[in-house]
């Protein structure tokens, strides 16, 4: 396992981790943690280290300091366009699989594919700008894994035009209207 899949699998472990703390009731588990605890005569923390190992076997073995890979950009002065690749950590992909279909495929150096990330259901990955319209054809009908890329550009979304913001003109008419 590269530093690169140890990173995003640690990445989603903590995002995953942070929903469940934040939304779940945690009560029936924590007495189960408790008494596991006790019946084992071993502490809290090593027994949730231990079904954390049981979870997740290769998480953690090598221990690596963190290095945010995916803020490192090739080049200040390299154009490059965000897409969203139909493929995540379900469909058990690695950052090396799709970085190597994708050089396969469209032609372009490894070194120039600036920032990936592997989210659970789809990809996002920043290419150099510029994509022929048939190599865009053929990546969105390569699949990795029994799974279609259906490769589309992300368009730029200004903070301040999301839905549900005070500064939307739509929600000044709105509560001017109420």
């Amino acid at each position: 396992m590269d530093i690169q899949q140890e990173f995003t699998k640690e990445e989603q472990l903590i995002n995953s981790l942070k929903k469940v703390l934040a939304q779940d009731d945690l009560s029936q588990h924590k007495a189960l943690v408790k008494r596991l605890s006790s019946e084992l005569k071993a502490s809290v923390l090593d027994c949730a280290a231990a079904l954390s190992l049981l979870n997740n076997p290769k998480l953690g073995r090598k221990l690596v300091e963190r290095v945010d890979i995916g803020a490192i950009t090739v080049s200040a002065k390299q154009k490059v366009v965000r897409y969203r690749l139909d493929v995540g950590l379900t469909h058990q992909v690695s950052a090396d699989e799709i970085k190597d279909m994708l050089v396969e495929v469209s032609g372009v150096e490894r070194k120039r594919i600036a920032w990936m990330d592997i989210r659970s259901f789809y990809t996002l990955v920043d290419l150099p700008d510029g994509m022929a319209a048939d190599i865009f054809q053929l990546l969105s009908e390569t699949e990795v894994n029994n799974q279609r890329l259906n490769i589309k550009r992300v368009k730029h979304q200004r903070r301040f035009h999301r839905r549900g913001n005070r500064y939307s003109p739509r929600a000044n008419e709105t509560k001017s209207n109420a």
